[in-house]
């Protein structure tokens, strides 16, 4: 079995595109790899330091989203960063072989920082540290969006360069970066350029996993949209293929059913359709997201013995680094 690592920050809150384009692939990949899942609440505060209370809601919750989606912990490693110490460590380590110029060419970094403002040392290195979340557990394959394919691409250079010191040392991933087919991107409804985001930039144009019925249906009806009247996929409707896309992920028919299904009735009724799809859709995750966010004891449990599957992998990589850098044994 290949083994798939994945992380997610407990910020903002998981979307439609998040849980289209990622979260059901990972559901699916339990069946063949061995999956391990981390909720990064380390990367939480490199760029903005939440409230504390927020946080920990947070990261519960994202849990929660994880075990309704279909993540089995029986099947998969599921755990929080930061009760993993052996991230942090390894981070420090492989800061020693990452150069300046690298994280300085990072286009999260420089984008974030032209805005000016208080700019941390964490948002600079945070690249170095999910490099450390990655080959910590000996990493088969990444699956990430296009933004991260330039970190992931870091972490593949300190890897072989850490193994060209000391060979044989980390596995050197590979990216699994979905096709745009099956609905892996999912655009902002209000503007749909741009991918559905977790920010508050465009509430009304991200679809919350969590929202309720009545918002859902709302945001789908001021959802924008092109010019004319037909509903139809083409490349010069980017507003209606996305909500195109959206309708066909969630009913399961294929975008040519629905155009055929839609031809000469206008966008108010497509929109209504793409609503009550959309709620049906989402109904099963909601309700097994609220019946175990009914028991925080439980989520806590589940986490805790992630940890410590998660901490019995990594201490042996850590182990082994610190064994071939020279540092001494640590004492009983």
């Amino acid at each position: 079995m290949a083994r798939v690592f994945s992380g997610i920050q407990p910020t903002g809150e998981i979307h439609l595109g998040n849980y289209i384009g990622a979260l059901r692939r990972f559901v699916l990949a339990q069946d063949e790899d061995d999956c391990v899942f981390c909720i990064v609440d380390l990367h939480a505060i490199t760029n903005e330091l939440p409230d504390p209370d927020e946080l920990r809601a947070k990261t519960l919750d994202l849990a929660a989203v994880y075990l309704a989606a279909g993540i089995d912990p029986q099947r998969s490693t599921l755990f929080v960063q930061s009760h993993v110490s052996e991230h942090a460590e390894l981070a420090w380590i492989l800061n020693c072989f990452t150069a300046d110029g690298e994280l300085r060419r990072m286009t999260q970094f420089k984008d974030k920082s032209a805005k000016g403002g208080f700019v941390s040392a964490g948002l600079y290195d945070y690249p170095t540290l999910m490099a450390a979340d990655i080959l910590l557990y000996r990493t088969d394959r990444v699956p990430v969006g296009d933004d991260q394919r330039q970190h992931l691409e870091l972490t593949r250079d300190v890897a072989e360069r850490f193994n060209a010191r000391f060979p044989d040392t980390f596995v050197v991933p590979e990216a699994d970066i979905p096709a745009a087919e099956g609905g892996a991107r999912i655009m902002d409804l209000q503007n749909p350029t741009a991918k559905m985001s977790k920010s508050a930039d465009s509430p009304q144009g991200t679809v919350k996993v969590t929202d309720a019925p009545e918002t859902i249906r709302k945001k789908v009806k001021t959802a924008v949209t092109d010019s004319g009247r037909e509903v139809v996929f083409a490349e010069d409707k980017p507003a209606l293929s996305n909500l195109l896309t959206i309708h066909s992920v969630a009913s399961g028919r294929s975008v040519a059913d629905l155009e055929r299904d839609y031809a000469g009735k206008g966008y108010g009724e497509f929109k209504q359709g793409l609503g009550d799809a959309l709620v049906a859709f989402l109904e099963p995750l909601q309700e097994r997201h609220r019946s175990i966010s009914a028991d925080p004891a439980e989520i806590e449990r589940v986490l805790a013995d992630g940890a410590e599957k998660a901490r019995a992998e990594a201490s042996k990589t850590l182990a082994t680094v610190y064994e071939r850098v020279g540092f001494l044994p640590r004492g009983r």
